[in-house]
């Protein structure tokens, strides 16, 4: 409620009823759409606040893709700028830092790529942990070498059978890093897997700092 008075913005409030049946007025809890519990690499745990919309821009106006007049849609401006500017003070006097994460700041690409991998990245495998890692040595050698990975899966597969578990291994390597791929070229198995840059930490690691470099 103070930072909200300092910036001159109107703290929503709700009803609620007291155990004594009386009811009042009290601040709705804001607080921001995902909190990351991270550790640095000093060992010290640390936590940044993603507040997350559909756009960038959805950040800077309420309701912005609702039919306004030019009053309404300042009012709605103005609205999200102090919202905004809340959520920020709030978690910075906690020492948190506040990132505004937005689908759009990603690569389409990429979005794809992890769509793939993550239903994949904790199915139990069923396999022999020896076997699997002979598979992932061999699936490892062969990307290395920019040969096609299927040709790999396809013996192991008519030999041991469960496919499908092969071909979760590879994206449980890729998804552990194990297996280093580019996150920004299409990840298929039919394909020559690119090793070429893209790496996730690399270009979206910024999200992540507990300070903003």
């Amino acid at each position: 409620m103070e930072i909200a008075k300092q910036i001159g913005f109107k703290h929503h409030q709700v009803v609620i009823t007291t155990n004594a049946g009386s009811r009042q007025r009290m601040p709705f809890p804001y607080q921001g759409d995902l909190l990351l519990y991270l550790m640095g690499s000093d060992g010290r745990p640390y936590a940044v606040n993603w507040t997350v919309k559909d756009q960038a821009h959805a950040f800077r106006e309420r309701r912005y893709s609702a039919a306004k007049t030019p009053n309404q849609q300042k009012k709605d401006r103005d609205h999200a700028e102090l919202r905004t500017a809340l959520e920020q003070l709030h978690y910075a006097s906690g020492g948190i830092r506040t990132v505004q994460m937005s689908l759009d700041r990603l690569d389409p690409i990429v979005v794809g790529n992890l769509d793939l991998l993550f239903p994949m990245h904790g199915l139990p495998l069923t396999l022999e942990p020896e076997l699997l890692g002979e598979f992932s040595a061999e699936i490892e050698d062969a990307v290395d070498a920019g040969a096609l990975i299927h040709p790999i899966i396809y013996r192991y597969a008519a030999r041991w059978g469960k496919r499908d578990q092969f071909i979760a291994r590879i994206y449980q390597d890729i998804w552990d890093r194990k297996l280093p791929v580019n996150f920004f070229k299409p990840i298929l198995i039919d394909h020559p897997l690119d090793t070429d840059g893209g790496d996730l930490l690399a270009a979206y690691g910024k999200f992540f700092l507990e300070i903003e470099l």
